[in-house]
């Protein structure tokens, strides 16, 4: 496997994607596309998709099939409101991700005549391309603090704007069943990049990087709202069990925030660490490029990229299942590729610290006065 040139090393970014310093107007332009969709939905649709900023459902980001669902599905959207919704998408991260989602998205029409022998009539109604569910946590508007989510099969994206400045772009999560099938490998990139890097140790330093023989069946830290001081994965897929794994397994594979496993990306060589920051940048530059400097900043300030640490379980070769983690205080990536042979692939970048702007909240309310007479205002 061969991994795609990158323009920087060593966690340098082009000039383009470092942050303006004079000011940033990506929350603005991601405001407006939000505004220029909201004021073209019908007040019936306003009612659906509109809940409090600080609604609890605000944090249940479950990308598995499920009923219920808050928010307004794609497939109710008239043409010109669905292409509205997909400038609002297109805008809130880099055209690449962009590029994923409608892939993933698309890719359940594949996957509904897949499924058509095993679910019959059934599959046409959870494999749906248009099926996935927009919701406005708090009214879009200049200078305010609000979010966004888009959520269904294999999609999970989470926008939060915070003081119409600040923008957060975790947790974001891709998937794709088939992984490979076609024309279509969503996240191939993204696993060809971690495997270079693997092929790219030393025997010494793979013993460091591989914690566990065999992968978890689904990302470790599952889809909690907050990421614990540990998490374990759980003992099987949702609704699966062609990948179950032990408690032996558990405690092999556990996450803990405190004491990342893995080799650390300080301890590579100069070629080994153009991988990692390769393969760093294919998850963080999921986010609008004006914003990939502030993320790469976070990591800066909270040890920076040499003290992120890289983490392998399962097979050595794409055939196997197999799975991988970067981990910092800031940073989590989890890519796992253990259900159906090693041909459904999970993929989610998350803050720790920051998913769905906790950290840029607390600072918003820290430095800003939430007392006076017009403290209801700052509540969304």
């Amino acid at each position: 496997m061969t991994a795609t040139p990158h323009p920087h090393a060593h966690g340098e970014l082009p000039e383009a994607h470092r942050p303006r310093r004079a000011g940033s107007f990506d929350a603005t332009l991601i405001t407006f596309a939000a505004m220029a969709l909201f004021d073209a939905l019908t007040a019936d649709q306003r009612a659906r998709v509109l809940l409090p900023h600080t609604d609890p459902g605000r944090t249940h980001w479950n990308f598995l099939p499920e009923s219920g669902r808050h928010g307004l599905p794609l497939g109710e959207l008239d043409r010109h409101q669905e292409v509205l919704a997909h400038r609002l998408i297109a805008e809130s991260m880099s055209i690449p991700a962009y590029a994923r989602v409608v892939q993933v998205m698309a890719n359940e029409h594949v996957l509904r005549e897949l499924n058509q022998p095993l679910f019959g009539h059934v599959a046409a109604a959870f494999r749906d391309a248009r099926g996935y569910f927009l919701s406005f946590f708090g009214q879009p508007q200049p200078d305010s603090t609000w979010g966004w989510r888009l959520v269904g099969h294999h999609l999970s994206v989470n926008v939060t704007v915070v003081d119409g400045d600040l923008v957060n772009a975790t947790p974001f999560l891709l998937g794709a069943e088939p992984a490979r099938f076609g024309p279509f490998r969503i996240l191939g990139e993204e696993e060809d990049a971690a495997f270079v890097l693997l092929d790219s140790l030393t025997g010494a330093q793979q013993k460091e990087a591989v914690i566990h023989s065999r992968p978890p069946a689904d990302f470790v830290t599952r889809t909690v709202e907050t990421v614990g001081e540990v998490e374990h994965p759980a003992y099987h897929g949702v609704g699966r069990r062609d990948a179950m794994i032990t408690d032996e397994d558990r405690k092999a594979l556990a996450y803990f925030r405190a004491h990342p496993r893995g080799i650390r990306a300080g301890d590579l060589s100069a070629v080994q660490r153009s991988h990692f920051d390769d393969l760093l940048a294919r998850f963080v530059e999921r986010a609008r490029p004006g914003l990939v400097g502030f993320e790469m900043d976070r990591i800066a300030a909270a040890g920076g990229v040499e003290g992120l640490h890289f983490a392998w379980a399962g097979g050595t070769s794409i055939e196997l299942p197999h799975y991988f983690r970067i981990q910092g205080p800031v940073t989590l990536v989890e890519f796992d590729n253990a259900e159906d042979d090693a041909n459904h692939v999970h993929s989610v970048w998350r803050d720790p610290s920051n998913d769905f702007g906790a950290d840029l909240l607390m600072r918003h309310h820290l430095e800003h006065d939430h007392t006076g007479p017009h403290a209801a205002d700052d509540i969304i």
